[in-house]
């Protein structure tokens, strides 16, 4: 079918479409979204549905809703998330979407009108804070060992929930003093490009020691553990990494609003404050957009900011971020011109380890 691309069809073509190409396209359609969207998708439309009763699914119930909503005091994003569902519903089973002008007008001023609601951001947690919840943790038996590697690995690589509870076994190598971790998909990656991070020393112990302890060899890499301290062959929900990483926060004495994310969060601020740039900050976290970070790091931002600095003589972060590098290079004892070397040399060494775990995917998919 490539041959005929941008050319005219044959009138005498033998080609001849699959009675289940239809079936396929309607496969490849559901795998456009995630499912933890999809299910989201339909939970909202299902709201909508219930709400609604036998009404007709106008362009004026529709905006009747989101009125409800705002009356509850929802985000605009579960309204938003509302016209995507129904939007998305629509194109699956061909028929007109109610969502209208009315509907548009009244999103818009649901922004504008409720603008202050869902912007409350948790409570980050720095690598101090990290270190000291998987230190209480793995003292815990075979359970905190796993909690403790759990809140290790996701502080050092910036992970999502649903990052960390995706990982394999194969998905980490223990490389020369540290751990390299292997991200196949992401919430920026949905085409599954894959990511390698690097976990620290502490981190790869733990990691030695878990699956040591739990016997694992294959198969998820963090999954529940019973009263026994026997671990099962299943793999950890999203919900239950939040409550582990809420324990670990408790037991620490880390009070505030914390979630999964906090660990994230804290590690950015962490990152930030040590003089990373915006973009280290993007590259390191997987973020597309700059402003989603500034969100996270206004405090560090604030406190190296042209009045901290010029004003009140506090050292920018660039300043810090040049102290820091001319510290490293005094205690090991080489060049500047050395360290661009070596950190060239690793540059290269990170592109063909991709390389690598790039050719070995494709050779587990073949198999």
């Amino acid at each position: 079918m490539a041959d005929f691309v941008g050319a005219e069809w044959p009138a005498d073509s033998s080609y001849t479409i699959d009675s289940n190409a239809h079936d396929t396209a309607t496969y490849l359609a559901e795998k456009a979204l995630e499912q933890s969207t999809r299910d989201a998708y339909d939970r909202a439309a299902r709201a909508f549905d219930d709400w609604r009763g036998s009404e007709r699914e106008t362009d004026t119930a529709l905006a009747n809703y989101l009125g409800v909503l705002f009356d509850r005091g929802l985000a605009a994003a579960s309204a938003e998330a509302v016209v995507a569902a129904l939007k998305d519903r629509a194109r699956r089973t061909g028929v007109a979407c109610p969502a209208g002008e009315r509907t548009r007008q009244t999103l818009c001023g649901y922004r504008r009108a409720g603008a202050g609601r869902g912007l409350g951001q948790v409570e980050g947690i720095s690598w101090e804070q990290a270190d000291r919840m998987a230190e209480l943790a793995e003292q815990r038996g075979t359970g905190g060992l796993r909690d403790a590697l759990l809140v290790r690995i996701m502080s050092d690589c910036l992970l999502r929930g649903a990052e960390a509870v995706a990982l394999d076994v194969s998905d980490i190598a223990f490389a020369d003093g540290w751990l390299r971790v292997y991200v196949r998909r992401s919430k920026t990656d949905q085409e599954g490009r894959g990511v390698v991070f690097y976990a620290g020393e502490e981190t790869a112990r733990l990691a030695r020691r878990w699956l040591k302890v739990a016997d694992i060899t294959d198969g998820p890499l963090f999954r529940p553990v019973n009263k026994a301290g026997r671990a099962a062959d299943t793999r950890l929900t999203v919900r239950s990494v939040r409550s582990i990483v809420k324990r670990c926060a408790e037991n620490a004495g880390i009070g505030g609003r914390v979630s999964g994310h906090s660990l994230r969060v804290g590690a950015a601020q962490s990152l930030r404050a040590a003089g990373a740039t915006i973009v280290d900050l993007m590259a390191a976290g997987r973020w597309t957009r700059a402003d989603t970070v500034a969100r996270y790091t206004r405090e560090q931002d604030a406190a190296s900011g042209a009045v901290a600095c010029l004003r009140y003589g506090a050292v920018s972060l660039s300043l810090r971020r040049r102290a820091t590098m001319s510290a490293l290079l005094c205690e090991s004892g080489v060049t500047r011109r050395e360290w661009k070397r070596r950190r060239k040399d690793a540059k290269r060494a990170r592109k063909a380890d991709r390389r690598a775990d790039k050719k070995a995917q494709k050779a587990l998919a073949r198999a």
